[in-house]
């Protein structure tokens, strides 16, 4: 999906904004913007104000032409497969919700307009550090181009997360700059769990009670972009930051060291041998670090625990009713593999009700089992991870020979 909006981090510095100074026009919100953020306008950013049913018409426009059913239905499953949430949700409308409830403004990298909600023609103290964000987007595509820069990938996919990090991480660290606030002592003030109480507060209640890989996906690229770019502003300054985009971030485990982006370590290429020998190959793509931590978090706090991640693949097979999702991950090394498999065989067991059992074949080593939720298969070697889950016996039984787990 490809639709950028400015998301409820808004509403936040919307609270703080009485304590600094707006521009009182447009024109002088752009200078203000270029003088942040050391990068010009090549063009002027025509601003189209729309009324608040003008604006989401269009983003339902855009919604429906950039999130297809057939992808909407992919990403369900593969969130589902993978443990994010425990049944099967209603991925589509529920993300389309979140976006018409908090959405006040974007930048249309397609059509090179920014459109906002009617009451942002007057610029006042709240609606500024929106448009700021905004024309700091339009910055970023007449310099990058963005649409070639995040390209097709699901935004589940970590190397869509990790380019929207830096995109929205960019535009955030200039907002906060504009509002005269020093992002080194504002950071912990703008943790996801404010984020979501002043969304809530706001009225967009609908982002606080979504699953957690829902709402996290759509906070991560401002939270955690924002202190990347800080990151990188403090190592090489403006010239530095605003060369990010020419060498954009490969994995989220970049966003989350940035010491690992600017000592240019890449995620390994991971390629999964096995194939099934029923079913058609419909999505693949990679986890990440991130959205591991999300998936294994436990409490409020979003601890490392996918530490030592150094790339992975998932594959989702369809064969008519079958399902079969296959995941392999590789590590930095095998105790980083050993203490992951340890957590997720856990977590697995804890959520989906799964009595694993040890098994051999071939002389490797597995767990598998299943429950009510499917069948499920883990095997280690080393610093590599396989994970496999399905609806259909016949098709897990293929990775053990025989169903010696029932």
């Amino acid at each position: 999906m490809k639709i950028r909006y400015f998301l409820t981090v808004a509403l936040v510095f919307f609270c703080l904004a009485v304590l600094a100074e707006a521009p009182s026009d447009l024109e002088s919100l752009k200078k203000s913007v270029v003088e942040i953020g050391r990068l010009e306008f090549k063009r002027d950013v025509p601003v189209k104000y729309l009324d608040r049913a003008q604006l989401k018409n269009y983003i339902e426009r855009l919604f429906e032409s950039d999130y297809p059913d057939e992808l909407a239905a992919k990403e369900e499953e593969v969130i589902w497969l993978m443990g994010f949430t425990p049944e099967k949700i209603a991925l589509k409308a529920l993300r389309k919700k979140i976006i018409l409830e908090n959405v006040g403004g974007m930048y249309n990298e397609k059509t090179k307009e920014l459109l906002a909600v009617e009451e942002f023609r007057h610029i006042d103290m709240l609606n500024a550090p929106a448009l700021a964000h905004e024309l700091r987007h339009a910055i970023q595509d007449q310099h990058f181009h963005l649409a070639a820069l995040l390209g097709d990938l699901s935004d589940f996919d970590d190397r869509k997360l990790a380019a929207l990090a830096a995109v929205e991480g960019d535009a955030t660290l200039v907002m906060i700059r504009q509002l005269g606030f020093d992002p080194e002592l504002i950071g912990a003030a703008f943790s996801p769990e404010n984020v979501l109480s002043f969304s809530a507060m706001a009225g967009a209640s609908t982002l606080m009670s979504a699953p957690d890989i829902i709402k996290y996906q759509l906070l991560m690229p401002y939270l955690d972009g924002m202190k990347f770019s800080q990151a990188i502003f403090k190592e090489k300054k403006w010239k530095g930051l605003n060369q990010v985009l020419n060498r954009k971030p490969l994995s989220s485990e970049q966003i989350l060291h940035p010491q690992k982006y600017l000592a240019g370590e890449k995620p390994q290429t991971v390629f999964t041998g096995f194939r099934p020998n029923r079913g058609e190959l419909v999505y693949s793509g990679v986890i990440g670090e991130y959205y591991l931590n999300i998936l294994l978090k436990n409490g409020p706090e979003i601890t490392d625990a996918a530490a030592g991640w150094g790339g992975d693949l998932f594959s989702l097979y369809r064969h008519g009713d079958s399902r079969l999702l296959l995941w392999e991950a590789h590590w930095d090394t095998g105790a980083d593999c050993s203490r992951f498999h340890a957590d997720f065989q856990k977590f697995l067991e804890k959520k989906f009700n799964v009595v694993f059992q040890s098994g051999q074949t071939g002389g490797r080593n597995f767990s598998a089992g299943n429950s009510a939720a499917g069948y499920f298969f883990l095997h280690q070697d080393n610093a590599r991870l396989f994970y496999a889950r399905s609806n259909d016996r016949k098709q897990i039984n293929e990775l053990i020979s025989g169903g010696l787990y029932d």
